[in-house]
């Protein structure tokens, strides 16, 4: 892979004449090109920005255009920039070694307007779609990354839990349960239940963004209503592991946000705050202004996150999940879409964490539709 490939052509001669020459004939064709006479600055130019093209005399002192290339191909950051030697060497011998030494093509003085133009042109054209088609093979690779861990999620973290709920509900049509054991088999049938219609909700948001595109549609909600209302959903977990949530923002607070999507963000920021906070742990729901954002913060006294560990959480590829306290199951699914979420919106996630003591998730939203960034 080029690295870092940029839109222009090196032009490497020792003769001055030459390089004003072809100089001339690239930009009056609108390509920016850069010159050099010396092979060492080649290489160090294309080591620092490698170029599309290079034009690349043979004989030169010190070193010679073959010894150049061959120290371009040796290395992986140059070695698929194309190469056109120039020279006034025309015989078949010279011909072919520039292009066993990795020449694309060769040119031969004296120069002809016309033929150095439409070769560099027809080089650059060869160039320009390779990054197109590097750039689709990795969108591809990326693509296919996603749908496998998705079907992992779907044939595991779906089949699993319902067979697991038919098996309780099963066991729990014998007689010879007591009172004790059915309670806990109702609990489990429904802790598996309640994970796997969450999972389901995101899975769904999921797929309906990458068929239908974002439906994203921004009006003035009122963030103390949303809350509250997934409060009430998380009220059971809550009271299980015995957390205690301080929720700032019980007062109506309006913002201009996709009322679907801002759902979205906080039950999933708020679940997995409960998922990671210890029994008769504290959780913090605040917000503050910002500049023309407000900025939310979902904050736990939970396990926390090592630093590698959040630079895979926000991973655009992975969907990267640790168990809970309580030994929950993780997806990645849900902070990946509260991340495209709050970027659609023209905010940004962030992850403050310490193992052993805790996160902090904060995102912002824009206050209303002049100060939106989308």
């Amino acid at each position: 892979m080029i690295k870092n490939p940029s839109n222009w052509v090196l032009i490497v001669d020792d003769n001055e004449n030459n390089l004003v020459y072809l100089q001339n004939i690239l930009q009056r064709a609108d390509i920016s090109c850069k010159t050099t006479t010396q092979g060492k600055e080649c290489l160090n130019l294309c080591m620092n920005d490698p170029p599309s093209l290079i034009l690349l005399d043979v004989m030169m002192p010190e070193m010679n255009g073959y010894e150049v290339c061959k120290r371009l191909k040796e290395s992986e950051i140059t070695r698929d920039i194309p190469v056109i030697f120039i020279s006034a060497l025309i015989s078949k011998e010279d011909i072919l070694k520039g292009f066993e030494m990795g020449g694309v093509d060769y040119i031969t003085k004296p120069f002809h307007k016309e033929e150095v133009l439409a070769r560099v042109k027809a080089h650059l054209t060869i160039v320009t779609q390779q990054k197109k088609l590097e750039l689709m093979n990795r969108e591809l690779k990326e693509a296919l990354a996603v749908r496998d861990r998705l079907f992992s999620i779907i044939s595991h973290d779906l089949i699993g839990p319902i067979l697991n709920i038919e098996n309780a509900l099963k066991l729990l049509m014998e007689e010879r349960l007591s009172d004790e054991e059915r309670f806990d088999f109702l609990q489990e049938s429904l802790n598996a239940a309640s994970s796997t219609l969450d999972l389901l909700k995101n899975l769904l948001s999921w797929a309906k963004n990458q068929i239908e595109g974002i439906d994203y549609n921004p009006h003035n909600v009122d963030v103390s209503i949303i809350i509250g209302d997934i409060l009430n959903l998380f009220q059971r977990m809550q009271k299980e592991k015995k957390i205690d949530i301080i929720n700032h923002i019980q007062e109506s607070l309006i913002c201009f946000a996709d009322e679907n999507m801002l759902h979205l963000i906080f039950r999933n920021l708020i679940s997995n705050a409960l998922k990671y906070s210890y029994e008769g742990g504290k959780i913090e729901i605040l917000h503050h202004n910002e500049g023309d954002s407000m900025v939310f913060e979902i904050m736990d006294k939970g396990k926390g996150i090592a630093n590698e560990e959040v630079e895979k959480i926000l991973d655009p590829i992975q969907f990267y999940s640790t168990p809970g306290t309580a030994y929950e199951k993780g997806h990645g699914l849900g902070l990946r879409l509260c991340k495209e979420f709050i970027e659609i919106h023209g905010g940004e996630l962030k992850i403050i964490s310490e193992p052993g003591k805790g996160s902090i998730f904060r995102f912002s939203i824009p206050q209303n539709l002049t100060n939106l960034k989308h």
